[in-house]
Parts: structure tokens; C-alpha cells; sequence
């Protein structure tokens, strides 16, 4: 069947979808117009429009899922100066240039520094989680004993029989991860060329990504599933026609949205509210209102029963968690801002990008209708509110599980980007460089400040003192980690712990066989460090603390030998 005429324009905006991609090279990803001859759309039926018919007559008569989002990007693009898709006029090579630029910035903020702080508590955790050494008996009763579920400690755990173990081997995957997220950002169609490229470049320098992009937990990962979950949403949604790039995108949400939520319980708040968007988005259309709704079934059918699984066996990880529910409101919403752009002044310059936009009329009435803005929108309300309510029975909302929606944030700001540049060129350019400037800034302190606690480098002090292979060594909290990190080079040291809740009541005894140190305690500000000795009555005349950041050691030295210390010192050298 020949395509009805008048049918090229809204192709350039919408149907250039994942298997054209895929068909093209690589540079043609960005700014190769789109092919001439069209597809037979089963459901363009025996209503489409005539060739005779006039452009804006064609674009009434298209059925668009009940809304006026098709023509309102059309007559948005004959608005301005030049449509969406061509505002920038690159040959093909350069747009391949600009994107791998970006891919290639990404990936360098994410390796460098990799291995330069030590792992931290959470850290450690994955690493006795998915340590090779493990039964898998033993490394599952770990696993269901933790908040999260379980895809990333399978891969990790894997990963680890090949690799083996060390903070940066850890690690590794994450910026793996984050290097695929900023890589999918290019891929997020209909959103224009520009746009995509401007999504790939917040992507790159966002805090939030590179900063679990060089942690071994699974934010990383989740980031990545949240980034395919709202380019499908988008390319679904955003897809008038129901053609072949609208069912690769409506499976692309269900795969991307079952493993995410089995990456993390975010990940299926987000995955649901994706499917509810595009179920909501096709209603009137049966055959997309079909496949959304089969989507997202499939998404809640696949994960409900891990739910109710897991549920009987994750009181250990829900009490480490307990911390959610007493820390600040104001705090969780500053820490999110700093993940998000980086701090006040780059939000300060995104509300003023904005408020300028919002006072012309051309861009209110793209905002109204543009489809990424609709998803962005929708989709970051959905998972806020779900997660909001969740909270109202078990406190769940923290910055870190919020970076879901960053995805979604950056995808408006790369529409805006998009109208921007299409109207007004080189300023619009300059404003988003401003903007990518801004938020670089707080990289600086983040590549330089020390933020976690150093366990690796304590416990390369204990392991280095002389003669230290046996005898006693109390630790603060729970033996597990200080186990990890120094029982299998010292099996004959023997920690004893010193639980929070009874450190009142230890009677610290003076070190017995060939070590000297006492106590090693660590994820301690000094001010709470100082307050566990007088609370363990190491009074002494001498004692020696050897200060880490966030972690201490204290030694016995040269004295009496009921005594525990000689020579106090006051502790120092924390940053």
C-alpha cells in the first residue's frame, strides 16, 4: 500500500524508531533525514487522509491516542525556524563526533578516581554478599537477608569468581554501567537530535550518576534501567502510529522495567508507573491499549511473587534500615539537589533558563504538548507519589532512591534544549553550556573530599603493626566487616564485639597474645569516637589512637602491664 501523502513531515518528528537505528551507521543516528517510503500501518485504516487532502486536514484525522500532541508538534515545528530535527546543521560525521565526545567524557569521569577512596560500609556489605569464596546456599541466605533484590548480586557475585575482590575490581561494573546509561541516552526517540545529545551530555556530568557510577552497590545498575525505562515509555508513547518501533519500544519497557525491579524496589515503582503512562497514553486504541496493558502486567505478574517472597525474610535488612525514618526531610531533598545538578546555583540557573522560556507563547504551548515533557512529568509524579505512600507504612524515601527520576528530569531539560536551539541557536547553545558548567563544579570537591569512612586503610594499619597474628581486638558494631576485611590473612585474631546498645556494660580486657591493639572501631564521627571512650572508661594515662577518616585504632603501648594505655594522645589526622 502506498503511504498517504503529508506523511514525511510527522516521520521526521516520530518514526525514526530503535530498528532504523539499528539498520543505520552510526553517525546516522543523529542527522540523516528519515526514509521516504513508508511501512503499511495496519491501523491507519480506511479513515486515513487522502492525498488530496491539506497537511493540517491529514494531521486532524490521524488517530493519536485521544490527544492533539501530533498536531501540536506539527504546527510547534512550523512555528519555528527550523523543525526540531534539523535545528542543528551537522553533517552526519559530525554528529557521531559530538555524541562519542560525550560518550568518551562520560566514561573518563567515571574511571578516574576510581579506587581513590576506600569502600565504605554499604560497600562492604556487597562484598561479603558476593563473595566467591561462598557457598551459593550461604550467599543466598545473605542476599535474602538484604533490602534489595537480587540481580546485582548475581552478576556481581559472578563477576567476582573472574576477577576476584578488591575496591576497584567492585566497582568496576558500576561505571560500567554508568558509562551504558550516558550510551542509551542516544537512542531516546522522538526526542530530537539536539536533544538527544544535549540528554547524553547531563547524563555524563550528572553528580548523581558519576557518583554511583564508582560505588559497588546497585544504584548504578538501577540508573541504567530507569535511563531504557523512560527512552521506551517516550518512544512508545511519543509514537502515533502503532509501527514496528512502538512495539520494540513497548518490550523494551517490560524487559528493562522487570529487571530493574529486580535491581532494586524502586526500580518496579518506576517500571509500573511506565506501563500506566503508556496504557493511559493508548486508550481509544485497542491494539496499543492491548500490548501497554500486556506490558505492564507482565512487569507486576513477573515480580509480585519475589515480593511476597522476600518479604519473609529481609527483617535484618528493614532494621539497618531504620535510620530513614529519623533523618531530615530538608536534608534528603538537599542531598537529592546535590545528585541531581550539584547544588543551588546550577538550579539556581535552571529555574532562570525556565522562567525566560515559560514567558514566550510559542514554548507554552510546546511544553503543554511536547511528549517527553508529558512522560517526564507523568512518569516523575507517579514514582514520587508511589514512593510517598509506600513511606506513610515503611520509610523508604531517600536521595539515593529517588535517582529513578533523574532520568526523567533530564529528559525535560533536554526537550527544553531541544525548543531552545531550534529558536534561538547559538544563545540557547551557550546557556546550556552555562548550565553543564555549573553542575561540573561540584565534580571538583567530589574527586578531592574524603566522604567515606576508610576501613582499607585501617585495617592495612592493624594488618601492618608487628607481630599482630593472634590474640584479642575489640570492634565496635558488628564483626562481619572487620571479619572480611582481616580474617582470612589473620584467622588467629579474635575480634570481639562491642555492641551500641551495651558498650555501657564491656569491660575492655588488656590485649592478650602478640597484638597490641585494643580496639578498632570504625563509620564513627570523631566527635561520637571520643564519646565511645568515655563510654568504655579508657581513662588511662596513655593511650595511642591512630585516626582515619570516619575510623580509629587504639594501640597499647610500652607501660604498666595492667595497664591498657600509656602516653594519651588526642586523636588527630582526621579530615
Amino acid at each position: 500500500m502506498s503511504s498517504p501523502a503529508g506523511r514525511d513531515e510527522v516521520n521526521q518528528i516520530y518514526l525514526d524508531g530503535p530498528l532504523t537505528i539499528i539498520a543505520r551507521a552510526a553517525g546516522y543516528i543523529w542527522f540523516v533525514p528519515p526514509p521516504t517510503h513508508w511501512p503499511n500501518v495496519p491501523e491507519w485504516g480506511a479513515g486515513a487522509p487522502t492525498a488530496a487532502a491539506t497537511t493540517e486536514e491529514k494531521a486532524s484525522a490521524w488517530p493519536i491516542s485521544g490527544s492533539e500532541m501530533l498536531v501540536a508538534r506539527i504546527k510547534t515545528s512550523a512555528r519555528l525556524k527550523k523543525p526540531l530535527d534539523s535545528a542543528v546543521d551537522l553533517a552526519p560525521v559530525h554528529g557521531l563526533l559530538a555524541a562519542s565526545g560525550v560518550l568518551l567524557l562520560g566514561s573518563a569521569l567515571r574511571l578516574y578516581g576510581l579506587d581513590r577512596q576506600s569502600a565504605w560500609a554499604d560497600e562492604i556489605t556487597t562484598l561479603l554478599i558476593t563473595d566467591p569464596a561462598l557457598t551459593f546456599a550461604q550467599f543466598w541466605h545473605l542476599v535474602l537477608s538484604d533490602v534489595h533484590p537480587p540481580l546485582y548480586y548475581l552478576l556481581l557475585r559472578y563477576w567476582s569468581a573472574v576477577m576476584g575482590q578488591s575496591d576497584v575490581t567492585a566497582r568496576l561494573p558500576s561505571a560500567i554501567f554508568g558509562v551504558l546509561t550516558v550510551a542509551a541516552a542516544a537512542f531516546v526517540k522522538p526526542l530530537p537530535a539536539p536533544g538527544r545529545l544535549a540528554f547524553m551530555a547531563l547524563l555524563a556530568v550528572s553528580p548523581g550518576a558519576i557518583e554511583y557510577a564508582q560505588e559497588a552497590r546497585s544504584y548504578s545498575l538501577l540508573l541504567l534501567f530507569s535511563t531504557v525505562v523512560t527512552s521506551a515509555c517516550l518512544g512508545f508513547v511519543g509514537n502515533p502510529m502503532y509501527d514496528r518501533a512502538a512495539v520494540w519500544a513497548i518490550v523494551a519497557l517490560a524487559v528493562a522495567g522487570i529487571l530493574g525491579s529486580y535491581t532494586h524496589y524502586f526500580g518496579f515503582l518506576l517500571a509500573v508507573g511506565a506501563g500506566m503512562v503508556a496504557v493511559w497514553a493508548s486508550r481509544g486504541r485497542q491494539r496499543r491499549a492491548k500490548h501497554a496493558g500486556l506490558a505492564l502486567s507482565a512487569i507486576v505478574a513477573s515480580f509480585i511473587p519475589w515480593i511476597i517472597y522476600h518479604s519473609h525474610y529481609m527483617s535484618d535488612g528493614a532494621r539497618t534500615a531504620g535510620w530513614i525514618a529519623d533523618f531530615p526531610l530538608s536534608g534528603t531533598i538537599s542531598w537529592f539537589l546535590r545528585l541531581f545538578l550539584g547544588g543551588r546555583a546550577p538550579a539556581a540557573a535552571l529555574v532562570l533558563f525556565v522562567g525566560v522560556a515559560l514567558a514566550t507563547r510559542h514554548f507554552r504551548h510546546f511544553a503543554l504538548h511536547d511528549p517527553a515533557m508529558h512522560v517526564g512529568s507523568s512518569l516523575a509524579l507517579l514514582a514520587l507519589g508511589s514512593a510517598v505512600l509506600v513511606s506513610l507504612h515503611t520509610p523508604i524515601l531517600t536521595s539515593r532512591n529517588l535517582i529513578i527520576v533523574l532520568p526523567l528530569l533530564y529528559l525535560m531539560m533536554a526537550a527544553l534544549v531541544a525548543y531552545a536551539v531550534s529558536r534561538w541557536r547559538a544563545l540557547a547553545a551557550a546557556c546550556f553550556g552555562v548550565q553543564l558548567l555549573l553542575m561540573s563544579q561540584a565534580l571538583g570537591w567530589y574527586y578531592t573530599a574524603q566522604t567515606k569512612e576508610q576501613w582499607r586503610e585501617s585495617a592495612s594499619f592493624i594488618l601492618g603493626q608487628p607481630d599482630c597474628a593472634e590474640g584479642r581486638i575489640y570492634v565496635f558494631g558488628d564483626t562481619a566487616n572487620y571479619r572480611y576485611l582481616v580474617g582470612k590473612s589473620r584467622p588467629r585474631l579474635k575480634l570481639i564485639a562491642i555492641p551500641p546498645d551495651r558498650a555501657a556494660t564491656t569491660r575492655i580486657e588488656p590485649p592478650g597474645g602478640d597484638c597490641r591493639v585494643i580496639l578498632w572501631a570504625a563509620d564513627l564521627s570523631p566527635s561520637e569516637f571520643e564519646q565511645l571512650l568515655s563510654t568504655l572508661h579508657l581513662q588511662h594515662s596513655c593511650m595511642r589512637v591512630t585516626a582515619f577518616y570516619w575510623a580509629f585504632v587504639v594501640t597499647h603501648d610500652a607501660g604498666d602491664a595492667g595497664d591498657l594505655v600509656c602516653g594519651s594522645e588526642p586523636i588527630s589526622g582526621v579530615d
